[in-house]
């Protein structure tokens, strides 16, 4: 095999990595998620805190988008074989 050459065993291998990796990203959005509710506004410093979690899963969530768009392509090129 050529070392840039796909094949459908390496594009699965890929959506196989693809499917873990955002699985991982939205548990790190949920735990955002559970952290901003867990932490009262109730101080300036708790106030930090949840505005730095939430900035947090902002980021979080743009992987998971980035996740879906990685593995649409790839299964449209598995598709492709």
């Amino acid at each position: 095999m050529e070392p840039d050459k796909e094949t459908p065993q390496t594009i699965q291998a890929r959506l196989d990595v693809l499917r873990k990796g955002i699985v991982s990203e939205e548990n790190s959005v949920n735990y955002y998620q559970t952290l901003i509710e867990k932490t009262p506004e109730d101080s300036d410093a708790n106030i930090g805190m949840r505005r730095m979690y939430s900035d947090l899963m902002l980021v979080e969530k743009k992987h998971v988008e980035r996740f879906r768009v990685l593995i649409n392509e790839w299964e449209q090129r598995l598709k492709e074989f």
